[in-house]
């Protein structure tokens, strides 16, 4: 009996620690590292907290005074964190339901892009590389215009936001 407590201790103990060591403790230094982060709670972890190829981006809670962009913010700087790792896929979820994903790739080049890049091109064009937790794409790629196209990428980011956790904010689930 002692011994097998002793391994549902460390069967459970070990996903912990990794998890801690490796992808939360990262991001939380670097949500800490801007004041204005304090706004979200984003736990970051592996999937189901043993698959180190897929890392969850998890929201908890938001202040009712913090805006997209300050979530938008947290997600950039958690990229930035991890930007000389790779993931095949990162999630999206709230509450630790998957909302979305996109391609490790992705993630690992807004890290990467984070300092220099102009922060309105990533989100007007972040929705269309998402894709649902099937896998499926989440949001066109639009063609034409370019009043027309930021138009509807600038749609499509905060239908993002609205699917990924403002729907369930909105209806009292917090």
């Amino acid at each position: 009996m002692k011994k097998v407590l002793i391994g549902a201790i460390i069967v459970i103990a070990v996903p912990v620690v990794a998890n801690g060591l490796f992808v939360t403790w990262p991001a939380l230094r670097a949500k800490a590292d801007d004041p204005r982060n304090s706004s979200v709670s984003l736990y970051v972890h592996y999937q189901w907290g043993v698959n180190p190829s897929t890392l969850v981006l998890d929201v908890w809670n938001i202040a009712p005074t913090a805006s997209m962009a300050d979530v938008d913010r947290v997600l950039l700087d958690t990229a930035e964190a991890f930007k000389d790792r790779s993931f095949s896929k990162v999630q999206l979820a709230f509450r630790s339901q998957a909302r979305f994903q996109f391609e490790g790739s992705y993630f690992r080049r807004l890290g990467e892009e984070r300092a220099w890049q102009n922060p309105v091109y990533t989100i007007r064009t972040m929705a269309e590389h998402m894709e649902d937790p099937a896998g499926r794409p989440a949001f066109d790629t639009w063609t034409g215009g370019l009043l027309g196209v930021v138009s509807r990428q600038m749609q499509d980011h905060s239908e993002m936001h609205r699917r990924w956790y403002i729907n369930d904010l909105a209806r009292g689930m917090y």
